[in-house]
């Protein structure tokens, strides 16, 4: 089992993907692995029960990719259940995993208005009281993880579509503060992670990109340690257009913060109808929206790629299947992990 013993599991993985995908793979011209092709790292979001249970994920995971985002078990709900205690075993699996198979980890996520422990919600205290407890909650994580997390979302969505700053439990008890101080909380713990911002539709909608980069300007120009801004980028065939995807990056980039695309997929029913299938020609659209994604990417300077990351293996892990109730195909291999256009052109054009 992965969870006892997932540094054995990786010798596993490594040869049921070279022996049970390379003919599955030829059908792209190549067996290249994904994270060969770029000259910026590659990840992909992990679960740890799939890791377990589903060999042909675990290769995939095992074999292509070069860096690890956690899907759930990261989050605080998951790491810190209970005021007073932490929940560290499954985190420091997949921490002892991307050590063994040397892959980056980043960790997603510290402060968050979602999948938080009932405890937070509950938390009743003065202003400093829920700064120290903030505080706690992240200066535990990070320096517990400190030399095996290389870098973390310390605020994740914190932003409405309006560019006005969400409603949420932390702005309600701390104020508008309480993004400065995360930061500063998180590199306390670790000067040497790199932090991050990170949020949706930053391509998508110009109003909340120009809210998000002018406060992470105005902190850093205060001396926040805030390095980079995570876009989610969790996108449609047809929307965002493709300028406006390079359009974003620029802006981020020209402004000195490092650019992560943090959770990459590309829907292909966005209004949901009956889908038991996915098109041909559908796919063929998500292909050129992938390597569009990856080749304006790799333009931006060297200095400026932290790497893209996928969210999800197969098209039967995807987010948007139990989140939007729909049927969709968004990621770069299919509900049997076999590899899709999407898959098969980024290899053979990057």
């Amino acid at each position: 089992m992965i969870k006892k013993n997932i540094i054995f599991y990786i010798g596993i993985c490594i040869l049921l993907f070279n022996s049970c995908t390379k003919e599955q793979l030829s059908s792209c011209s190549t067996n290249k692995r994904l994270a060969d092709c770029l000259d910026f790292y590659c990840g992909n979001v992990v679960d740890l029960d799939r890791m377990d249970s589903i060999p042909e994920y675990a290769s995939i995971v095992t074999e292509q990719f070069n860096s690890v985002t956690a899907e759930n078990i990261m989050k605080p709900n998951a790491l810190h259940p209970t005021r007073n205690v932490f929940d560290w075993e499954e985190a420091d699996q997949l921490a002892s995993f991307c050590q063994a198979s040397n892959k980056r980890l980043h960790g997603h996520t510290l402060i968050w208005h979602k999948q938080l422990p009932p405890w937070m919600y509950a938390f009743q205290g003065t202003k400093s009281e829920w700064e120290e407890m903030m505080r706690d909650h992240i200066f535990r994580i990070v320096d517990h993880f400190k030399g095996k997390v290389t870098s973390w979302d310390v605020i994740n969505e914190a932003f409405e579509e309006d560019g006005t700053m969400r409603n949420t439990i932390w702005l309600k008890n701390i104020g508008p503060s309480y993004i400065e101080k995360a930061f500063q909380y998180a590199h306390e713990a670790d000067p040497d992670a790199i932090l991050f911002y990170n949020d949706y539709n930053i391509v998508l909608n110009p109003i909340k990109r120009k809210a998000i980069l002018d406060l992470c300007i105005q902190l850093k120009a205060k001396g926040v340690p805030i390095h980079g801004i995570g876009i989610q980028m969790h996108i449609f065939n047809g929307f965002p257009e493709n300028n406006d995807i390079s359009k974003a990056m620029d802006e981020i980039w020209n402004q000195d913060f490092i650019i992560h695309i943090s959770e990459l997929d590309v829907s292909i029913n966005v209004n949901g109808t009956e889908m038991p299938v996915a098109p041909e020609k559908d796919l063929d659209i998500q292909a050129e929206k992938y390597l569009y994604i990856f080749k304006a990417y790799d333009r931006i300077p060297n200095a400026y790629k932290f790497g893209i990351t996928i969210w999800g293996v197969g098209d039967r892990d995807t987010w948007i299947r139990y989140s939007s109730n729909r049927d969709d195909y968004p990621l770069l291999f299919d509900d049997e992990y076999q590899p899709k256009k999407a898959f098969c052109t980024l290899i053979s054009e990057l």
